[in-house]
């Protein structure tokens, strides 16, 4: 067996790993908003109001972690190819990802463009990882104005 074909065995294998135990932190995170979500709903009803703005901040920013880590590991076993943000969201959504809103696909891109990790690489509308596209420009890159003065 050459040094190449081990090598190519142990980065699949690495792969697998590292998609499996990142399935495992998004529904860590999930569960972990959830019971904010239950624990301020106790709170309430007891009349305590003891979760701060840092514990609501933290569980609003589990929440876009695991939505993009949901979308990085739909993306990564897309082969390269880019995918339409709302057939995205339906897939993120069916992996449990928790997109709430009348708009779920344009909340999802609000995370995708403040994320390094992902571009649009063909046109407006799809997305892919910058990994498949190392030279395509960041998602949420602003265009520059020319002065015309």
């Amino acid at each position: 067996m050459s040094l190449d074909t081990l090598l190519q065995d142990e980065k699949t294998r690495l792969d697998k790993e590292a998609l499996k135990l990142r399935g495992q932190i998004n529904t860590a995170e999930l569960r972990l908003q959830e019971i904010h979500i239950r624990l301020k709903h106790v709170e309430g009803l007891l009349g305590t109001n003891e979760m701060n703005e840092s514990s609501i901040a933290e569980s609003s920013s589990a929440m876009s972690r695991s939505l993009t880590d949901i979308a990085e590991e739909v993306l990564g076993e897309r082969n390269g190819e880019s995918m339409y943000y709302k057939d995205l969201a339906q897939e993120v959504q069916s992996r449990g990802g928790n997109i709430a809103g009348d708009n779920a696909a344009a909340l999802l891109v609000s995370y995708l463009v403040k994320d390094d990790r992902f571009v649009r690489p063909v046109r407006k509308g799809f997305y892919a990882l910058r990994r498949d596209y190392p030279n395509a420009k960041n998602v949420g890159a602003r265009k520059r104005r020319r002065n015309s003065d």
